[in-house]
């Protein structure tokens, strides 16, 4: 078994222990054989102290985007343990978002998840029509949010890739993977809001770890999309899906 099977999330909830998020006998068979996926679980192995003592920056309350400097969170997230394991870096560049705004817990939290992302993340997946439409169930069922495989195929800029579950302080936070004509990752990321007098949000654009990106809100939930560069492209992605009430 070659190790591109195996997602980041997987690999690090291996090494987490995390069992309902990993093919732990899997993972073990392969290891046995496969040298390449012998040496990504040895890269994913970090020194969990580091990142704690630079949590603590990532925790300051009143710190302002402005004077932020790099922070690592540890893991808080259940399925999303990969960004707990992995060095995080927490930035913004120019865009619209109000500078002073302290940086969304979850919001950051994926920012810097998406930063690990690479051309090779995504460029081994090849779905099936019918095996969209299965994950797609599978991932409305969890969220409360149905996605029709033709809105998420609307936009040819990009090839949709991929949906998943993760998780961010108990909340379910689904993933929809998507990656551009040359590879590059996008992701759009939904959570169901914790405020339950949430007001809807038009779509923000701003730069988050360097990635292009925009938020926004509707009904019950929160919406990211993040990936790249082309400040545009995002934008535009980001007005079509809260028009379409994705």
């Amino acid at each position: 078994m070659q190790d591109r099977h195996f997602s980041d999330e997987e690999l690090v909830a291996f090494l987490d222990g995390e069992e309902d998020y990993a093919p732990v006998d899997a993972i073990r068979e392969a290891l046995r054989t496969d040298r390449a996926l012998a040496a990504r679980l040895d890269a994913l192995k970090l020194d969990m102290d580091a990142l704690a003592d630079s949590f603590e920056l990532l925790q300051a309350p009143d710190l302002e985007l402005e004077t932020m400097t790099p922070a690592a969170p540890r893991r808080a997230w259940g399925g999303l343990a990969v960004a707990a394991s992995l060095a995080l870096a927490i930035g913004f560049g120019a865009g619209s978002w109000n500078a002073s705004k302290p940086l969304e817990g979850w919001v950051a939290y994926v920012a810097a998840y998406q930063a690990l992302y690479t051309h090779a993340t995504l460029d081994h997946i090849a779905q099936t029509p019918e095996q969209h439409a299965t994950e797609l169930d599978r991932v409305s069922s969890v969220i409360g949010k149905d996605f029709a495989l033709d809105q998420l195929t609307a936009f040819p800029e990009v090839d949709y890739k991929r949906a998943q579950v993760l998780a961010f302080e108990g909340r379910p936070l689904v993933q929809l993977a998507f990656a551009s004509k040359t590879g590059v990752p996008i992701a759009l990321c939904i959570i169901r809001s914790d405020d339950p007098e949430m007001a809807a949000g038009m779509v923000e654009t701003m730069r988050l770890e360097g990635l292009s990106s925009a938020v926004w809100s509707h009904g019950d939930y929160e919406y990211l999309l993040i990936g790249g560069t082309e400040d545009g492209l995002i934008k535009r992605m980001g007005q079509a899906f809260q028009s379409m009430e994705i």
